[in-house]
């Protein structure tokens, strides 16, 4: 792969989303009920997200938070907030709950989430139904409470199965046992996933060639491939300096074509599938589907708005209103096409067809500099990634956004900073 040391690698698809937030305008639910109301009943996607974790990872960036006390009274708020938008839904094609952890939550409090969910939403019967868990709570009664509750796509954060690497990460267990739980977990679920880390302090690339081996061994169906964030909230990013950019680059093109070896093809560019796994709920947000995001941290995207939810699970219970930014019309298929990015490939004639909208014009600096790069090959159709771009994509698609919205000015935020104005003075509202 190329040097490409003084560019800027956003690791993140979030870190796409951050050139928009200042065009984005902050809307009152009332505004956004009426909105949908007009479109009538829509097929939909549910996220739900659970912020209990029982560990402290070292490298997590995400919402959480110890359970306490009001876990069952967090549960009952998702349930409430979700009658209230039962109606603008037909049914529903899939439900994604991620964390956090889920599987902290108690039989009985999972037991009533998702009675209360079917209850409420009409569940289409062939849904994906995902939940996360990770292996220290992968204990055969939680797998078989899943399995009767309807869960058919169990995702594991593995991250690695080297004990140092997890020592580090602060994950418990080691690999042997982490496989042996994921044998059995092969054994009952029709959809079996996992996440696994790279660019991680001191990995090597049989490290992750070896993980990968595992994976493959044990017959998981989607492999999500992503690289550490070293963001300064991090305990491991404090004491660790982040490894050279090309060290990532050949660590990553060494993963991609060994899981393409193996029969493993890309469905978006972090996760790898068997064939088997879909993920259709990373499809929903990324087309800019009806995504109904329910509980603390949760984001959803309805009727083209993004609608935030406060972090805390006491403030959620407290307030579970959203926050309701709308994307201007003019800016929909500049998103989309962003979006698409994390496919790996963008159709020039489904923007034009839709919204008179030409990629190729819109980002003819970005795109022109990527394909000197080797990162995009212009097709009759369609602008596709090479696995340089693959590796590349977040960042290309944030500068595609940069030279349409900001006539390529301006600086490319990251999770990975210190503070994000951007991002801060959005959430703020």
């Amino acid at each position: 792969m190329a040097n490409n040391n003084t560019r800027k690698w956003l690791k993140s698809h979030h870190d796409t989303l951050f050139p928009f937030f200042p065009y984005l305008k902050k809307r009152g639910i009332k505004w956004l009920f009426d909105e949908l109301r007009e479109k009538g009943g829509e097929k939909g996607a549910l996220y739900i997200h659970i912020p209990f974790c029982i560990g402290r990872c070292t490298f997590c960036i995400l919402t959480k938070e110890y359970p306490s006390g009001n876990t069952l009274k967090y549960v009952y708020s998702i349930l409430d907030e979700a009658r209230e938008w039962r109606d603008y839904f037909s049914s529903i094609q899939t439900i994604y709950v991620g964390g956090g952890t889920p599987t902290s939550l108690s039989s009985e409090e999972l037991k009533r989430l998702f009675a209360g969910l079917r209850d409420t939403f009409k569940i289409d019967n062939d849904a994906e139904i995902s939940v996360e868990t990770t292996a220290s709570e992968l204990t055969e009664d939680k797998m078989n409470l899943l399995l009767e509750l309807g869960v058919n796509r169990l995702s594991v954060g593995v991250q690695t199965f080297n004990l140092g690497l997890r020592k580090m990460l602060g994950r418990r267990g080691g690999g042997k046992e982490v496989v042996k739980k994921l044998n059995r977990a092969r054994e009952m679920f029709p959809l079996l996933t996992i996440d696994i880390l790279y660019d991680l302090p001191g990995q090597e690339m049989r490290d992750v060639t070896e993980d990968l081996q595992k994976a493959v061994g044990i017959g998981i169906d989607g492999i999500s491939l992503y690289p550490l964030i070293y963001s300064p909230k991090t305990p491991i990013s404090r004491q660790f300096e982040q490894p050279p950019i090309g060290t990532a680059m050949d660590i990553f093109e060494n993963a991609k074509s060994f899981l393409e070896d193996e029969g493993y093809n890309h469905v978006n560019i972090n996760h790898f599938s068997n064939g088997r796994d879909k993920f259709r709920y990373s499809t929903y947000f990324n087309r800019l589907g009806n995504v109904l995001g329910l509980g603390a941290g949760a984001t959803g995207f309805l009727a083209d708005c993004f609608v935030k939810h406060k972090s805390t699970s006491e403030q959620y219970i407290l307030n579970k209103v959203g926050n309701v930014f709308s994307v201007p019309r003019n800016i929909i298929p500049v998103l989309w096409c962003v979006s698409q990015i994390q496919y790996g490939i963008v159709d020039i004639e489904e923007p034009k067809r839709r919204w008179g909208f030409d990629p190729l014009e819109a980002f003819a600096k970005t795109i022109e500099n990527s394909v000197d790069r080797g990162e995009l090959i212009i097709g009759k159709n369609e602008i596709e990634l090479t696995s340089e771009g693959m590796f590349w994509a977040n960042t290309i698609g944030t500068e595609m956004a940069m030279e349409y919205l900001y006539k390529g000015k301006g600086e490319l935020v990251s999770l990975e900073e210190k503070t994000s104005k951007i991002a801060k003075n959005i959430y703020a509202q």
